[in-house]
């Protein structure tokens, strides 16, 4: 049994999204269970009564981005539930943008590697998409509360830096769910150690606001580490770290510089992830590599 709850406020769509997953899960699951809800709100009730394996979500109800608007909860309350979001008026790099604060929150936290997620205009082929999501869903199917609890086990040891910890419980994820690429890619980018030079890669494949909160999340980590390194403690927040910086007299301001332009940088990567440049990724690697310096001076 494969179950599909359809949220969209337009009968017709509805229609020709079951007709379109029918289709493309056929030969795959005689057994396809639909539910359909016409507002977010009763999505969310829907949600909390019943299990799916996926979920299409329309952009817009009554209200504009009211779909997107109800992804964080979403994601937030149902860590394993993979989403296909539907819009007919955006294109898929309007919806990235309009996503990307969800997105950080994936890409720094690690939900997200909990879900099948896409972003489909209502005039492609969806036949791919739906398939994915079904071979997600029947991967995880067995084990999909401890998927859950792993996921939130490895996002707290991230958070705390302990990063070979959050390896160990990816290589977990990735034993239960094999077919999921995106978490061997993880494993892969934190032992390989992130670098702006991993984080161009992807600003050179297209995947900007992945490439952005990368570099951001590297730029902070860089910059407390030098902290840590100059006065013997770092901060949670950069502008702690810049304050103490300040109070000690060996900071000088050719340091304070360097720091501010990189903390700047951070900002911008992390806050507007669509407005980082190529030249940007440059400017990083040369400004931490400056400030690398000052501590062997």
């Amino acid at each position: 049994m494969f179950r599909v709850l359809i949220a969209d406020d337009d009968y017709e769509d509805r229609e020709l999204l079951k007709l379109e997953i029918h289709r493309a899960l056929g030969p795959l699951e005689p057994d396809i269970r639909f539910a359909e809800a016409v507002s977010v709100r009763q999505a969310k009730q829907l949600l909390m009564t019943q299990i799916f394996d996926l979920m299409t979500l329309d952009i817009e109800f009554d209200r504009i981005n009211e779909g997107i608007d109800a992804l964080p909860e979403i994601f937030e309350t149902w860590p394993t539930l993979s989403i296909i979001i539907i819009s007919g008026k955006l294109n898929k790099g309007e919806v990235s943008e309009q996503l990307f604060r969800f997105t950080k929150d994936n890409v720094l936290k690690g939900k997200r590697w909990s879900r099948h997620f896409d972003v489909l205009d209502k005039k492609d082929d969806k036949t791919e998409a739906f398939r994915s999501a079904y071979s997600f869903a029947v991967s995880q199917r067995e084990g999909a509360e401890k998927v859950r609890d792993l996921f939130l086990l490895a996002e707290s040891y991230l958070e705390k830096g302990m990063i070979d910890r959050c390896i160990e419980i990816y290589q977990k994820i990735q034993n239960l769910i094999p077919d999921d690429p995106e978490a061997g890619e993880n494993i892969a980018i934190f032992q390989g150690g992130l670098s702006v030079e991993k984080a161009n890669e992807y600003f050179r494949k297209g995947e900007t606001i992945v490439a952005s909160l990368l570099l951001g999340h590297y730029i902070e980590s860089r910059l407390k580490e030098y902290t840590a390194a100059f006065i013997g403690c770092s901060y949670p927040s950069l502008a702690d770290c810049l304050k103490m910086l300040e109070e000690n007299r060996g900071f000088s301001q050719y340091r304070k510089g360097i720091f501010q332009r990189l903390a700047r940088l951070r900002h911008k990567a992390i806050h507007e992830p669509t407005a980082i440049s190529e030249q940007d990724f440059a400017s990083a690697a040369k400004d931490l590599e400056l400030l690398g310096e000052t501590l062997q001076v």
